[in-house]
């Protein structure tokens, strides 16, 4: 960063813009569940052949 670049000061967060905690929770437990669906969907194929490659390129070359 040069000196004409600078960060750019947080700005503080009035007590009128906050987000009610209902709506909070809610956002939360939202996130939470599609979190969960998406840890629990299969890895695809491909990236298991991949793994399976790198694995096997790593033992070859003797870095397991």
């Amino acid at each position: 960063m040069t000196n004409k670049q600078t960060r750019a000061e947080p700005e503080t967060v009035e007590e009128d813009t906050q987000i009610d905690e209902h709506i909070q929770r809610r956002i939360g437990a939202k996130l939470r569940s599609y979190y969960d669906e998406l840890l629990n969907e299969p890895i695809p194929g491909k990236f298991i052949e991949l793994l399976v490659k790198l694995d096997e390129k790593e033992r070859k070359e003797g870095k397991t």
